[in-house]
C-alpha cells in the first residue's frame, strides 16, 4: 500500500483530445505542477498568479470567488496553519474546446498529517493568452469525498506491524498487516500465559462509507465476535463503540480508546465501560509497545 505522491501532479496523458499540441499540454501540465508546489509550499500569491486577472474560483459551498487579490486572500486562509494538508493532483480527462480553450476535470487528493486522505473532484477552464501561456478562468470545486477505502485506511497505515502488550500474568503478541482480500488491515493475536494454552483472537479494520468512520470486526478463539464503530477524538486517538456477544451468548459492550503515542512506536488501548452478560467489567488501560524487526539469520559458508 503506497501514499499519494504529494509533490507531483499526475497527468493522464491518454486521456487528452486527439490532435492536441504537445506544446499545450506540456503548458497544462507544468501549470499544474505549479500549482501542487505552491499549494504545499504555502504560496498563495503564485496559485493566484495561475489565474486570468478576473479569474475565479467555486468553491463545494457555492461561494464564488473572482479575481487575483480575492483568489490569493482565500488562499491564504486556507495554507495559513502549519499543520495544512498536502495536495497532489490528477487530471483525469482534458478537452481542447477550441484551440485556446481547454477543459480539465479531475481529482485533488488531500493528504493530512496523520495520514488521512480525502479526495474531491474538480472541473477547470483553461484559456490560452496571447504569449502562448495557458491560466485558469476558472476553477470548480466539487463537493463530496471521493477517496478510495484503500486511501482512507492510509490514516491507519502507522498500525502495520508487530507489537506487543505485556502484563503480570500474560504476553500478547500482535500482527497488524495490510489484507490480500480487499481495502482492509488485518491483525492476528496471540495470548501466552504461565498456567495454560495460548488463545489467538483476529481483528480486521475497514472503512464504513456509510457513516464516514472508520469500522471493525473482531473473532476469538471460542467463537465469541465484537463490531466496533470508531470516531476520531483527536490527532492519532480513535474512540470506538464496541458490541457483540460472547461464544455463550452473552451481551458484550463496552467503549475503547486507542491513542497513538509520538511517531507510533506505541499507543495506549483503554477499555471502559464494559459489560458482559450485565455483570460490569473493571477498566484496562494497556501500553502497547513495538516489536523492532525480527534479526535474519545469515549464514557464512566455510571453505
Amino acid at each position: 500500500m503506497k501514499r499519494i505522491p504529494l509533490l507531483l501532479s499526475t497527468f493522464l496523458l491518454g486521456a487528452f483530445s486527439v490532435g492536441a499540441a504537445d506544446e499545450d499540454i506540456a503548458k497544462l501540465e507544468s501549470s499544474a505542477k505549479t500549482w501542487v508546489e505552491a499549494f504545499n509550499g504555502g504560496d498563495a500569491q503564485a496559485i493566484a498568479a495561475l489565474f486570468v486577472p478576473r479569474g475565479e474560483l467555486v468553491l463545494a459551498s457555492g461561494e464564488l470567488v473572482i479575481g487575483r487579490p480575492e483568489i490569493e486572500e482565500h488562499y491564504k486562509a486556507v495554507l495559513e496553519d502549519e499543520g495544512r494538508p498536502q495536495a497532489a493532483l490528477e487530471a483525469g480527462s482534458i478537452r481542447f474546446l477550441t484551440d485556446a480553450l481547454a477543459l480539465e476535470d479531475g481529482t485533488v487528493h488531500l493528504t493530512e498529517a496523520d495520514g488521512e486522505i480525502s479526495s474531491h473532484f474538480y472541473t477547470a477552464v483553461h484559456a490560452k493568452q496571447n504569449d502562448g501561456s495557458w491560466l485558469l478562468a476558472s476553477v470548480r470545486d466539487q463537493s463530496g469525498d471521493h477517496a478510495l477505502p484503500s486511501e482512507k485506511l492510509l490514516a491507519l497505515e502507522w498500525l502495520v506491524g508487530d507489537w506487543l502488550i505485556q502484563t503480570d500474568s500474560s504476553d500478547t503478541w500482535i500482527s497488524f498487516s495490510w489484507s490480500e482480500d480487499g481495502p482492509y488491515i488485518d491483525a492476528k493475536a496471540v495470548t501466552e500465559t504461565p498456567d495454560g494454552p495460548a488463545t489467538a483472537a483476529t481483528m480486521r479494520i475497514g472503512w464504513n462509507e456509510r457513516e464516514e468512520s472508520f469500522h471493525s470486526w473482531g473473532f476469538d478463539a471460542e467463537g465469541g465476535f465484537t463490531q466496533s464503530a470508531w470516531s476520531e477524538k483527536g490527532e492519532g486517538e480513535w474512540l470506538l463503540r464496541t458490541e457483540g456477544v460472547t461464544a455463550r451468548g452473552e451481551k458484550n459492550v463496552a467503549t475503547q480508546i486507542i491513542a497513538r503515542n509520538g511517531a507510533g512506536e506505541s499507543f495506549d488501548w483503554s477499555k471502559r465501560d464494559q459489560v458482559i452478560g450485565g455483570v460490569v467489567q473493571p477498566d484496562r488501560d494497556l501500553k502497547v509497545l513495538q516489536r523492532p524487526p525480527q534479526p535474519v539469520a545469515s549464514t557464512t559458508e566455510s571453505e
